[in-house]
């Protein structure tokens, strides 16, 4: 049921694509021939004036056929003997409707859920944002040179490049009425100890069952799967997230020893020993930011900045892939996201709580869809635009054979990428 609801999922997400392009393509002239839902042989079709409108029968995505669009033709109303802007309008809808189904997405989410705001409710202990002065009350406004838009998010993916430099911190002091800038060390949390693995939630509280394996986890190795429920840790019996990280980090005398694991799997009790835990650390502000439910404008303003703070959140880790802060191991293709949206629908109990997280999920996938497409990959929407861009100033078309070359290599390196997700994720969700 779960991977069913996230195949539909992710296919209303491409269709919505596909429904940009088209949309557009109707807007300004465009000879549109068929408009697919899926993909695959054709169930049945109807036409409309021009355009069939098909059913097809693998329940994933679908496309938009025009007029021109991969061959050349005399119809003054095809794809292809249009202007820039008109074709760079129908190219650039497709990831723009994403974003604006993104935007609703989150509207939606937010109005029932709340939002964080930059404004500071507690401090941690030894909180360098305590130290550098800032008081509860005052809001943050950017770290490291980079505006919070979407707070927690924000600071929990800054952290995670962080490298202990020193960085700018920019708040607002409310009682004082002014501006403050400091530089600032973020600071560090003890050594913890973890085994690599991601737990199912149940009631919005982690369990002891393994929902997602990393894939360089000391439980791949040792032949602990997905779905399996940790019951024993040596001889000290865990139930929850909480359990676990109370034995690994405070209860053990050795922190560093070897486990020996219990697991529960289809109704079997295994032992897996010689277990060695992960240890790192995790750098931190030590504050926490205010949480509220908004009225209709807040819960606008939070859903803007949701969707900014995302897609620059997209943007800062395609830069890290490349430059080496995230290892290309850590990416995820369509078996990460089908398996992560069908979590959410197996994992919780609630009717109202699966559809209020899809739609969040099916938010944080659309916008990413969106971001990715306008980067300029080739085969990508992105690399269509820029060949438009070169068009307009050169003054004339670049030769279709070598923009069809331009889209095979594209789509020979993009299956490359998905075969590298596909070993990233195949053992994190389906062993």
């Amino acid at each position: 049921m779960g991977i069913i609801t996230a195949l539909i999922a992710l296919s209303v997400l491409i269709i919505i694509h596909e429904l940009g392009h088209f949309l557009m393509a109707k807007a300004v002239g465009i000879k549109v021939l068929e408009f697919s839902l899926f993909m695959g042989p054709k169930i049945f079709s109807f036409k409309k004036g021009e355009t069939v409108y098909s059913l097809r029968l693998i329940p994933m995505g679908g496309f938009v056929r025009m007029e021109g669009e991969e061959e050349s033709s005399n119809d003054p109303r095809a794809y292809s003997n249009q202007p820039v802007g008109k074709r760079a309008l129908v190219i650039a809808a497709g990831p723009v409707m994403n974003l604006v189904a993104a935007f609703v997405f989150a509207i939606i989410v937010i109005s029932n859920s709340g939002f964080h705001t930059n404004t500071i409710s507690e401090f941690f202990t030894d909180s360098v944002i305590e130290k550098a002065g800032a008081e509860v009350g005052d809001k943050f406004i950017s770290y490291g040179g980079r505006r919070l838009f979407d707070p927690v998010t924000d600071l929990s993916i800054f952290m995670y490049g962080e490298d202990g430099s020193e960085r700018e911190l920019i708040y607002y002091d409310v009682s004082e009425n002014k501006t403050v800038t400091k530089i600032i060390t973020p600071g560090r949390t003890e050594t913890r100890f973890r085994l690599g693995f991601t737990a199912r939630v149940e009631d919005g509280k982690g369990t002891n069952v393994i929902d997602m394996i990393e894939t360089d986890s000391p439980l791949v190795k040792a032949g602990i799967k997905r779905g399996d429920r940790i019951i024993k840790l040596d001889d000290t019996e865990v139930s929850s997230v909480p359990d676990i990280q109370n034995y690994l980090n405070i209860a053990r005398a050795d922190k560093s020893a070897p486990l020996i694991i219990t697991v529960e799997r289809n109704g079997k009790v295994l032992t897996f020993e010689n277990i060695k835990p992960f240890s790192d650390f995790q750098y931190t502000l030590a504050v926490n930011l205010e949480y509220k439910k908004g009225n209709f404008f807040e819960v606008m303003g939070a859903s803007f900045k949701y969707c900014v703070s995302t897609a620059r959140n997209v943007l800062i880790t395609l830069k890290w892939l490349f430059n080496g802060t995230i290892s290309i191991k850590e990416l995820s293709g369509p078996v990460g996201i089908i398996g992560a949206v069908g979590s959410v629908v197996e994992t919780q109990k609630s009717f109202s709580q699966i559809i209020l997280n899809l739609i969040y999920i099916s938010s944080f996938i659309s916008i990413n869809l969106g971001i990715m497409n306008l980067v300029p990959f080739p085969a990508l929407d992105g690399s269509m635009l820029l060949i438009l861009l070169i068009e307009k100033i050169r003054g004339k078309p670049i030769p279709q054979e070598k923009v069809g070359m331009i889209s095979f290599v594209g789509f020979i390196l993009l299956m490359g990428v998905l075969v590298i997700t596909l070993f990233n994720d195949i053992p994190r969700w389906l062993l």
